[in-house]
């Protein structure tokens, strides 16, 4: 079983580095927009940010707190927004925790190389962070510049789960005004293709023999700012397991989802879900994610995202980045309120 199980993860991760790519975002590489797809600060956990101004000279970045917890009245995501400015030191990381912030006085350094104030988030929020590079007039540029990680870490055990932050590069064709297109020319796209390789949930930790569990993070890449119209995306989902077995399912993602594998495909019992290890009979499989494309000529409906696997009932876990293959075919867009 372990031979079969590292020949497949073998041959899932080739199969994802042989696809042919086109420009699509990255988590190598720096971008001149920089999203971190899950921030949380609550009661149990809370996020560590860290970005990174990769170019020889400060840099300038707007960025937005969007917080898509779930109302508990309307079941609605509550898309809350802050909005902060930071200045970024060259060549050097700037880190905060989401819940605490930066404070208005630098208390380690001089103001010239200090990137605050941020504000911080409230107790309860769950959602995204998005920066964009921006002039001294805060007109966006295609700088290249931010890279990134975020840090979930317990309150209480302090255990931590890493993944990278998603960047978008900007290309020569931007326009510098407040709509930014993830077109292929002003900004790359949103993925055409995500791949998770990953454990079907409740399957046998091969070394601890306790049950693996994962969640999905989700977040469209277009949204109005301005006017607070979040993003929105029909995902659809194709499972393959060992013996290369295909399953699908489908799920919308308004704002922001964050959902364990075996709710993705409906509220049924979890060992009924295609993502689940009673369904599937293997171990591991591949999942490939792919928004549906539309004749909306007002947003897209790309996608990013991150995972996580939990072990020993939860109390060890890790983040997990996601493969990107080619560029999606239809542009997403994001539109900044406008600066006072």
């Amino acid at each position: 079983m372990l031979l079969r199980l590292t020949c497949l993860l073998l041959i899932l991760h080739l199969s994802a580095v042989a696809l042919p790519s086109a420009a699509e975002v990255t988590t190598d590489q720096p971008g001149a927009i920089i999203i971190f797809p899950k921030v949380v600060s609550d009661q149990n956990q809370d996020t560590i940010i860290q970005i990174t101004n990769a170019t020889g000279s400060q840099v300038q970045a707007r960025c937005f707190y969007i917080n898509g917890a779930i109302d508990q009245t309307t079941g609605e995501p509550l898309w809350l927004l802050i909005d902060f400015q930071i200045k970024l030191t060259r060549l050097q990381p700037t880190v905060w925790v989401a819940g605490e912030g930066l404070p208005a006085v630098p208390p380690d350094r001089p103001p010239e190389l200090y990137a605050g104030p941020v504000p911080p988030v409230g107790i309860g929020f769950t959602g995204e962070l998005r920066c964009v590079v921006v002039n001294s007039s805060e007109s966006p540029v295609s700088r290249n510049a931010l890279s990134g990680e975020g840090t979930l870490i317990d309150r209480v055990s302090h255990a931590t789960r890493k993944y990278q932050a998603i960047t978008v590069q900007g290309l020569p064709g931007n326009n510098g005004d407040n709509t930014l297109l993830l077109n292929d020319v002003e900004y790359d796209t949103c993925p055409r293709v995500l791949l998770l390789n990953h454990f079907f949930d409740d399957a046998p930790d091969p070394v601890l023999n306790t049950p693996v569990e994962s969640r999905l993070t989700l977040v469209p890449c277009s949204m109005d700012l301005e006017k607070t119209i979040p993003g929105s995306a029909t995902v659809q989902f194709e499972v393959f397991n060992e013996f290369e077995q295909r399953l699908s399912a489908s799920l919308t993602v308004t704002c922001f989802a964050d959902v364990e594998l075996s709710a993705l495909d409906g509220n049924g019992p979890r060992e009924r879900s295609i993502f689940n290890f009673a369904q599937q009979g293997t171990l591991v499989g591949q999942t490939r994610i792919r928004p549906i494309i539309d004749t909306n000529g007002t947003f897209g409906h790309g996608v990013v995202a991150i995972a996580e696997e939990f072990r020993d009932n939860g109390q060890t876990g890790a983040a997990l980045n996601l493969h990107f293959i080619a560029g999606n075919l239809q542009s997403d867009i994001m539109i900044l309120p406008n600066s006072f």
